[in-house]
């Protein structure tokens, strides 16, 4: 844990002059090189705890940094569009797995964490359908990797394509995976962007639930129902009241706002340290190890979704 901010500070401190290369990108970067120097193997439990804890923690202290009216009157358009979104998801999933001949488990994971939340999807279903350790963690591994290559490149893509920071935001919260990659793609394009695309990441994440359910009866057998119930329980993200809270404070400016300022700013930062922490758990060797078919499956996958996501949102006019 210590390693992890240590890090941030680091990064946050060398790249004030450098204020092109954000924050959250540095850390993940270099946390991922000191894990695999050796770090890793310490470090990588108490890094868990601060991507598992502080992640939320910073969730809820952005939630200052918004205004609700910004969102307002967005309608059904936005809950269409990602109810529509995971749908194709999990199916394209399946079918391109199918056909690239992949094991059932690996495209379930895959579609489930492409359509959702990445590792914290994979992690709720995995159980339910009986999928194996290497299987899970060949998922996830393939998951994040498109999630650094999002992180690096969307904001760029966003700009020369001359996004607003609305529409950005939707696309990022519809199309990235990780709740931890979604808020830093976000927020580096623009505060506006980065609390839309936690509102709709939030929102995206809730579907969790049925779908935990859908596919526990589809595929994981008829022992498997009241896993299926816990695991959609345990699935809620709960933390989203705090962030809800925090925007609605900051919506109504029931406080001053320099202290909303203060508290999302202090949320901005602790989002560098969950990069940190999480590059400290990322294998590369085990990327490697485990072969270019399925991970290629789930970069097409993932591309696909990004494509998708553009068009329906320019459909919408989300803008």
């Amino acid at each position: 844990m210590l390693l992890a901010v240590a890090i941030a500070a680091i990064v946050h401190v060398a790249l004030r002059p450098l204020p092109v290369i954000p924050d959250v990108v540095a850390a993940l970067a270099v946390g991922t090189l000191v894990g695999n120097l050796g770090a890793r193997a310490w470090a990588q439990d108490g890094a868990r705890l601060v991507v598992r804890y502080g992640l939320r923690l910073a969730i809820i202290a952005l939630g200052a940094g918004l205004n609700l009216s910004v969102i307002a009157g967005r309608g059904w358009s936005t809950l269409l569009l990602i109810v529509t979104l995971v749908a194709i998801a999990m199916t394209l999933g399946l079918l391109m797995g199918r056909a690239a001949a992949l094991d059932r488990n690996v495209s379930i994971l895959l579609g489930v964490g492409t359509a959702i939340c990445g590792a914290s999807a994979i992690l709720a279903v995995s159980p339910l359908v009986k999928a194996r350790e290497k299987e899970t963690a060949y998922a996830i591994t393939t998951i994040f990797a498109f999630n650094i290559v999002a992180l690096l490149c969307l904001p760029f893509i966003g700009h020369v394509l001359g996004l607003s920071q609305i529409r950005f935001g939707t696309l990022v919260g519809t199309a990235v995976n990780d709740t931890s990659v979604v808020v830093a793609t976000g927020y580096v394009y623009g505060p506006t962007a980065g609390g839309i695309a936690t509102l709709v990441k939030l929102t995206r994440t809730i579907l969790l639930v049925p779908l935990c359910i859908v596919v526990g009866l589809a595929f994981g057998g008829a022992d498997a129902k009241g896993s299926v119930l816990l695991r959609a329980r345990q699935s809620i993200p709960w933390f989203v009241l705090g962030f809800f809270a925090l925007a609605a404070i900051n919506t109504t400016h029931v406080l001053p706002i320099a202290w909303d300022q203060s508290v999302a700013q202090a949320g901005s930062l602790l989002l560098v340290v969950v990069l940190a922490a999480v590059g400290l758990g990322v294998d590369v060797e085990g990327i490697r190890r485990m072969g270019l078919k399925p991970l290629m499956i789930g970069f097409t996958l993932a591309a696909i979704m990004v494509v998708v996501s553009f068009v329906m949102i320019s459909a919408l006019d989300i803008s």
